[in-house]
């Protein structure tokens, strides 16, 4: 009997420390299970901080996207009013090229069937008269002529108003006004020439803007625009070069006249007379050529400015 009862002890005390064991585990296994479930719970909680976030960026990306279809359709309209200015432009450049044209082939050939044309008697500007005038040639600078006191050639300040219109000479000529307008319309920037700034995209992944930087170029009109003086300088200088070496050789005619007249006893003041203007005129026309000279040094160095990217 006594036996018995150490045995159901025993048993007891196995169970009471089997039960203890499974106890602890229980506690151990509940205590992971929390610690589990605040992890799980903290996780969420970022994963919807990232979700409110990505939502945030997907907006902007659709403002963004609705923004660039907005700009899309209005470029379509733009494009289309650019293709009609353009024609436009066009259309009037041609115009003033054949008026420019037009006008310069009737007034050389108005120059060109000048010579032999009667004048008559003529008052220049300085008061003088020249009688029995006939047109030798007809020149940019002005009018050669021949008249009862000999060949002269008279420029475009002295001749009558009536003359210089007629050939279209002197600073209210035609011809050059309608070339300096066709060349100042060719040298401003067109619609054509209008450079368009890029836009900034929005990728799907990110709404960031990315601004590209501005690029450096050359002024191509303005450049243009100096070369055309130049050139028009450098024709100018050489017709008062040609017209200066011409008054010389007609000076050194006057006084070899003279020379002739003085060898045989004639009066041969008027031929030294004539010689002198025309000298004076030679050295008017080298002392333009010096102006226009000094005026194309600056042009070089507008155009050396101008070359190097702004």
């Amino acid at each position: 009997m006594f036996e018995e009862s150490k045995a159901w002890v025993f048993i007891f005390i196995i169970s009471m420390l089997i039960g203890l064991g499974y106890t602890a585990h229980y506690f151990t296994s509940v205590d992971s299970a929390n610690s589990a479930l605040l992890e799980s719970k903290s996780k969420l909680a970022d994963m919807n901080e990232i979700l409110v976030q990505r939502k945030s960026s997907w907006e902007d990306v659709e403002k963004i996207s609705v923004k660039n279809r907005e700009a899309m359709e209005k470029n379509t309209v733009l494009l289309k009013a650019k293709d009609i200015l353009d024609k436009r432009y066009r259309t009037i450049d041609g115009d003033l090229k054949y008026t420019v044209e037009s006008m310069k082939t009737a007034v050389e050939k108005l120059r060109n069937s000048a010579p032999g044309t009667e004048l008559g008697d003529i008052t220049l500007a300085n008061g003088k008269v020249l009688r029995a005038a006939k047109i030798r040639k007809v020149e940019e600078s002005g009018i050669s002529l021949i008249h009862a006191d000999g060949i002269g050639m008279v420029m475009q300040e002295l001749l009558p108003a009536d003359l210089k219109e007629k050939f279209d000479l002197g600073p209210d000529a035609l011809v050059p006004i309608l070339q300096a307008a066709q060349t100042e319309f060719l040298t401003k920037p067109t619609i054509a020439d209008a450079k368009v700034k890029p836009r900034a995209s929005a990728s799907m992944s990110s709404a960031r803007v990315v601004e590209e930087p501005v690029k450096t170029s050359v002024d191509d009109a303005k450049v243009k625009a100096i070369k055309l003086k130049m050139a028009e300088l450098d024709s100018r200088m050489e017709t008062y070069k040609r017209t200066a070496e011409q008054y010389r050789e007609q000076a050194a005619k006057h006084e070899g006249l003279a020379q002739a007249a003085k060898s045989r006893g004639a009066p041969s003041t008027r031929h030294t007379t004539d010689a002198s203007t025309i000298l004076a005129q030679a050295s008017q026309m080298e002392r333009q050529a010096d102006t226009m000279r000094e005026e194309r040094k600056k042009l070089e160095v507008e155009l050396e400015y101008a070359s190097k990217p702004q």
